[in-house]
């Protein structure tokens, strides 16, 4: 029986705690520092594809995250940036980035690590820059990464000791297939083949492990960093998510297969390459990350259609409402996840425009009835403003910078107010018809006065969207200086009605008008940022 002291659990332990948390704090202090460059690293990466694997390099490197490297290729994908195949290349650019990641972590740099923990204290708690901080946060947490591997190692120094310790860890050189379920198994329950490198590193600085079983474990530890990607992608609602993680899978299964017979070689190798036992466990997730780039990059475009073919895009059935750009995977990138949202807000005031404003003539011309409260339209409406609220909720409880954090609140203000514009158009389908119903003639006369305030109400709408699509604040002020005029049209057609009739109704409508274009001044105060 393996005796192991209640210490040395607990070192080891604590150690993989302060690891953890330190790639966690520099994860989403890097992030929260390039949080505006990462946006507009999005938008610049046109047709330059070797920018765009050299960025899901990059950013595996820093992130540590490979849910975040997906949410990133599916949004390149998606805005039209790539096509899927060349988007692969960027998941076999991550598996690279991990590679240097950890070729970093086999460095004996604690005492760097903690002049970079000192640095980080005072960037983040002495300097006032908000801009600066997410930096500082950065540094702690990439010298207490080190901190945690030291720890970790020296939890494993009385092991040197206990016989059945390195006689199980040989056993799993012996029994490949073990050790590759072993290294798998312990990447999934760690969320992290960071994690686990960083254990065969401090069991390697003790001498507890040999090359043999270090290789399927490594070849493991591939496997397993993509099933919580893959796991997490089931309930995502854009297919290119699930088509990336599973390609993605398919790439370490397929690649572990075709090395397996050639274990043997595999070790000549690394020993060929030198290094002491610490740096022949960095270099084996290397080589193995640089062989599926060799075998797979050239076939990047064929296996995407393979993956299209495997997962097809759902186009039968029973219609699903779901999101046209938020997928809740974006949620690990707060950068995208604001974009998607903003896409998906502008697309909300779009089909309000296209299903029920523009539509308006035509119904009272021909008396042809518009969607009211309670109909489809109105449903689907509601969900989507009640999940786009959701989903900035959940946004808001991540980590997030000052300025997304101020985002996300203007973000749920525009929101509540396409809520409070979709109310007004609903209502007004419902006036509008009883209008028509009740006496068509007087309704056509009662248009022809009313014609000019709904022309200039939609147009000021049209302006709002393009002030909020771009964000343009001459625009937006456009829309504000606008308003007086609509105003004055209001009460003239107020005192007109109240002059030829006594249907209140239609002074419903007219308010109801007016009430629109108050809510587009109000976003585009915030546009302007007057809110």
């Amino acid at each position: 029986m393996i005796n192991i002291s209640f210490s040395a659990w607990v070192a080891f332990l604590g150690g993989l705690g302060i690891f953890m948390f330190g790639i966690h704090t520099t994860s989403s202090g890097l992030q929260m520092f390039a949080a505006n460059r990462l946006k507009e690293l999005l938008e610049s990466l046109t047709k330059k594809s070797y920018l765009a694997v050299l960025f899901g390099i990059v950013m595996t490197v820093a992130f540590q995250s490979s849910t975040a490297t997906t949410v990133l290729v599916v949004e390149f994908v998606n805005v039209g940036l790539m096509s899927l195949g060349r988007a692969l290349g960027i998941v076999l650019g991550s598996a690279l980035g991990t590679s240097l990641s950890i070729q970093l972590i086999a460095f004996k740099m604690l005492n760097l690590a903690l002049g970079f923990i000192f640095i980080g204290f005072i960037l983040y708690l002495v300097v006032k820059t908000p801009h600066i901080k997410p930096l500082g946060q950065a540094m702690i947490g990439f010298g207490l990464i080190f901190v945690g591997i030291s720890i970790m190692s020296g939890a494993f120094a009385p092991l040197k000791d206990i016989p059945q310790v390195q006689e199980f860890l040989a056993h799993l050189g012996v029994k490949p297939f073990f050790g590759i379920l072993v290294g798998l198994v312990l990447t999934t329950l760690m969320q992290s083949s960071t994690a686990t490198v960083a254990i065969l590193i401090s069991l390697a600085d003790q001498g507890l492990i040999n090359l043999g079983a270090v290789i399927p474990l490594v070849l493991g530890a591939h496997i397993g960093g993509t099933v919580t990607t893959l796991i997490s992608t089931l309930t995502a609602q854009k297919q290119d998510a699930r088509r990336v993680a599973l390609a993605n899978t398919l790439y370490k299964v397929l690649a572990t297969l075709l090395v397996l017979p050639f274990l043997p070689e595999v070790a000549d190798l690394l020993i060929w390459l030198g290094g002491d036992l610490k740096r022949q466990v960095a270099n084996s997730h290397l080589v193995f990350s640089v062989l599926m780039i060799i075998l797979f990059m050239p076939l990047n475009n064929q296996i995407a259609k393979v993956m299209v073919r495997i997962l097809p895009d759902s186009s039968r059935g029973i219609k699903k409402i779901q999101f046209r750009h938020i997928d809740e995977t974006s949620l690990e990138v707060p950068a995208i996840a604001l974009t998607q949202v903003h896409l998906e807000i502008q697309g909300m005031g779009k089909s309000l425009r296209d299903e029920l404003m523009a539509r308006i003539p035509t119904s009272v011309l021909e008396c042809r009835a518009l969607p009211s409260k309670g109909s489809p339209l109105e449903q689907d409406f509601q969900w989507y403003y009640q999940h786009i609220f959701r989903f900035l909720a959940a946004l808001s409880a991540k980590e997030v910078t000052a300025q997304q954090h101020e985002d996300i609140l203007n973000t749920q203000f525009i929101l509540k107010e396409f809520q409070y514009v979709g109310d007004a158009l609903f209502d007004l389908s419902t006036h509008i018809g009883n209008v028509t119903k009740e006496n068509r003639q007087e309704a056509e006369e009662i248009w022809g006065d009313m014609k000019e305030l709904y022309e200039t109400v939609l147009n000021n709408y049209n302006r709002m969207l393009g002030a909020l699509k771009s964000w343009d604040r001459d625009l937006a002020g456009e829309v504000i200086r606008e308003h007086p005029d609509i105003v004055r049209l209001q009460r003239a057609l107020q005192f007109g009605i109240l002059a030829k009739t006594t249907q209140w109704e239609n002074l419903d409508i007219v308010n109801l008008l007016y009430r629109i274009d108050k809510h587009s001044v109000n976003i585009a105060q915030v546009v302007m940022g007057l809110v």
